[in-house]
């Protein structure tokens, strides 16, 4: 399992920082938290990406 920061998916894809935290707050791709920090579940955020289900 890797764990993916905001940064990096961002630039996976191909969206800004911003982008991806607005999403991330919305809901819209799948986050967990650890400490203070958002992170995102690779695989999660490719099931979601593919319409698969989020667990």
């Amino acid at each position: 399992m890797k764990i993916l920061t905001i940064l990096e998916v961002a630039e996976l894809l191909k969206l800004s920082k911003c982008k991806v935290y607005a999403l991330a707050k919305s809901g819209e791709i799948p986050i967990v938290k650890i400490g203070g920090s958002i992170r995102v579940v690779q695989e999660e955020l490719e099931n979601h990406l593919k319409g698969g289900e989020v667990k």
